[in-house]
């Protein structure tokens, strides 16, 4: 079946140094195993954490859904580590725990857990040329709406024919890369393009049904460039040299340049800048004004990196739009 050495393997390919260090500080008395099932691969247990009810952690093999495997409701890992399918340091203990007690049913479970992530790996395969649905699947399942493709807004915007190729091409990169990197909303692969599909949509729902006085139209697409400066930042990062979106050093100085000349603001966020150079590099097929501009630099809310913050309405709708994607659906 295996030994310890495999064992250990595998728990590293499904966590991190970090993660692994962080689990050997919970004590050993934090798991309780509450009921075991080895006919259909079922384990029920609790893990004591810094809160006055344990956290639930259910692990069953048997299911047919990677999502449906584990139950776990610790915030980090629903917010970090389950859309990435990894570990958080509670599951790393109670698989320790779970080898003393029984190393061979462990490695099993363990085992047939990473198969099924390798064997969804293999097969998944990202279509670039489909710009209306989530690549992550499990997003359909969250959403109490009938969320709209990219096509529907590139239309609903009346876009050029050139702005359009332009942003197909855009968000093609965009299915590429992870929305976050170490570990933090959509931090999969494809989940760049996941996080602004889902901003756009949520910010077109908030500016229809809330009192939002901004242009609708002008919304859409704030919502879907606002992060298109982690394509060439993300890129630059995994030194992705085949990305066709590049910005270089010079053209982030000369945005930085204007953002304090024009608005007379400090501090700096490259893929802020990144996105706004991008923007003004094809100015002539794509629409931006300053309303825009001032969006982009503050969507990240009070956690913007530049000051004095001077959030205008748009860029409250989409800091709104920004947190819900990535706080509530972790993408």
């Amino acid at each position: 079946m295996g030994n310890q050495t495999d064992f250990e393997e595998i728990l590293k390919k499904l966590s991190d140094k970090n993660t692994i260090k962080r689990a050997e500080s919970i004590s050993d008395n934090h798991i309780r195993i509450i009921k075991i099932n080895k006919e259909v691969g079922l384990i029920e247990a609790e893990v004591q954490g810094n809160k006055l009810i344990p956290y639930k952690l259910n692990f069953n093999i048997s299911q047919k859904a990677l999502y449906d495997i584990i139950y776990h409701d610790c915030p980090d890992y629903l917010a970090r580590k389950r859309p990435n399918n990894r570990f958080c340091k509670h599951i790393v203990k109670f698989f320790h725990i779970l080898k003393v007690e029984d190393p061979e049913f462990a490695l099993k479970l363990l085992d047939g857990y990473n198969s099924k992530i390798v064997k969804i790996s293999q097969s998944n395969h990202i279509d670039l040329s489909d710009f209306n649905h989530f690549i992550n699947k499990d997003l359909e399942k969250q959403l109490k709406f009938d969320y709209k493709g990219f096509d529907f807004f590139f239309e609903f915007v009346e876009l050029s024919d050139s702005a359009t190729e332009f942003l197909r091409n855009i968000l093609m990169e965009a299915k590429k890369l992870p929305a976050a990197l170490r570990g933090f909303h959509g931090g999969y692969i494809g989940g760049l393009f996941d996080h602004i599909l889902l901003v756009t949509n949520y910010t077109y729902r908030l500016c229809n049904s809330m009192n939002y006085q901004v242009d609708v139209k002008k919304a859409v697409l704030t919502a879907i460039y606002h992060d298109f400066g982690k394509i060439s930042y993300y890129s630059y990062i995994k030194k992705d040299i085949s990305s066709k979106i590049i910005v270089e050093r010079e053209e982030l100085d000369i945005v930085h340049q204007e953002i304090v000349k024009k608005f007379n603001y400090e501090g700096r966020h490259h893929h802020v800048e990144e996105a706004i150079a991008i923007l003004k590099n094809n100015k002539n097929i794509l629409f931006f004004d300053d309303e825009m501009y001032k969006a982009i630099i503050f969507h990240h809310g009070q956690w913007s990196k530049y000051y004095p913050i001077d959030m205008n309405e748009l860029a409250d709708l989409i800091h709104e739009a920004d947190m819900i994607a990535s706080q509530t659906h972790f993408v």
